[in-house]
């Protein structure tokens, strides 16, 4: 058990593997305590309003739990994604925003797949194996355009993945989605966005009286293989040591004999493909189709998932659903006459006392010191 908990929060401080994970559950604390004073601030009842919360987010049992716990399940899946894509490049020290249009690429990528008639009869297992490689294979691309750039230009990624961002955007919403665009949906039918795809690209429900689908299974494939190419491979030990060094320019890993410019191309590839899976995830799962405007953001909350799971594979599976209970139960919040979108305000101080973490590292071990000197 040590030595697994002490995988999630490795990357700093290998001696104290217990305390990289008791900042993050400080920090958690802090923001919720900070939260509270908020609701209170406005003359609302913080416990109604976290009792409301935490019931209706799948994360303990409470009324309609198994309907909470799929849709957790679900968000979970779709955080866990951008996560990943975030968190694969930082340990090679990129900071690379890019899941957002990652994701877009992943839905567009799913949706024609799903429709395109050649595929349309095909047996299930076979369309969504064919669908999940063409998401893999075009959202890689897309991460690859700011790797090879980054790798054989050095134009700062950060720029990069910002303007791929935007341009994926408008690429599908403004050219390839709307009446009359390539992919839209015939008119005649009534339908806006893409058409429906087929019920054979549906991914199947594991939770029957759910939507809980099977892409929770496959993230946490996901993450496992994450976790084994960082830790288990000599692709997973040179990608960290270039994120251990990245402030030099990379300087050691390069005298070491390390590709780093290949490097830097093929983890962009895997943050690419895997933010994508995420968005074939909300097509294949329960829009069906790419609708005519979609509201994402699930790109920039895999930036707060990564910080929050320190970005290892197994902390962001732990955040993700943090995240994602937090988001579910989120409409429950209103009956304490709470806007919905205060767990975004929760998730926002949580990284922010995340981004203090040095502070409260400190101040945990000054308490743990005089309490050992106490007991002395």
């Amino acid at each position: 058990m040590k030595e697994v908990f002490g995988r999630i929060f490795i990357h700093r401080r290998e001696e104290n593997w217990w305390m990289n994970l008791l900042v993050p559950i400080t920090s958690i604390i802090i923001a919720l305590i900070v939260g509270a004073i908020f609701i209170a601030s406005t003359g609302r009842d913080p416990i109604l309003a976290y009792k409301l919360m935490f019931g209706a987010s799948g994360l303990v049992p409470g009324p309609y739990f198994k309907t909470h716990f799929a849709e957790m399940l679900l968000y979970t899946a779709l955080f866990a994604s951008t996560g990943l894509a975030f968190a694969l490049p930082a340990r090679a020290g990129l900071f690379s925003i890019g899941a957002e249009g990652q994701f877009l690429v992943g839905m567009i990528t799913a949706a024609f797949f799903g429709f395109w008639k050649p595929l349309y009869n095909l047996p299930s297992f076979i369309h969504i194996t064919i669908i999940f490689a063409m998401v893999i294979l075009f959202g890689g691309l897309w991460g690859l355009i700011a790797g090879f750039l980054k790798a054989k230009k050095g134009i700062n990624e950060t720029i990069i993945t910002i303007m791929l961002n935007w341009i994926a955007f408008h690429l599908i919403e403004g050219w390839l989605v709307p009446t009359g665009g390539p992919l839209a949906a015939d008119v005649s039918t009534g339908v806006s966005g893409t058409p429906y795809v087929s019920p054979s690209a549906r991914l199947p429900v594991i939770l029957p009286g759910t939507r809980l689908n099977i892409s929770i299974l496959v993230m946490l494939l996901v993450i496992y293989l994450a976790w084994f190419l960082l830790y288990r491979t000599v692709f997973g030990y040179e990608i960290r040591a270039m994120g251990y060094t990245a402030i030099t320019n990379m300087e050691a890993p390069k005298i070491g004999g390390v590709n780093t410019e290949k490097r830097i191309m093929q983890i962009m590839f895997l943050g690419g493909a895997i933010a994508a899976l995420g968005g074939s995830f909300v097509v294949l799962g329960f829009l069906g189709q790419y609708p005519p405007v979609f509201e994402g953001g699930y790109g920039f909350d895999g930036i707060a998932v990564a910080l929050i799971g320190g970005n290892e594979p197994v902390g962001i599976l732990l955040s993700s659903m943090l995240i994602g209970g937090l988001r579910t139960g989120a409409t429950a919040v209103q009956l304490a006459r709470i806007p919905k979108t205060f767990p975004a305000i929760i998730e926002g101080l949580i990284v922010a006392f995340i981004a203090l973490n040095e502070l409260i590292r400190y101040l945990l071990s000054k308490v743990l010191l005089r309490k050992k000197e106490g007991v002395a």
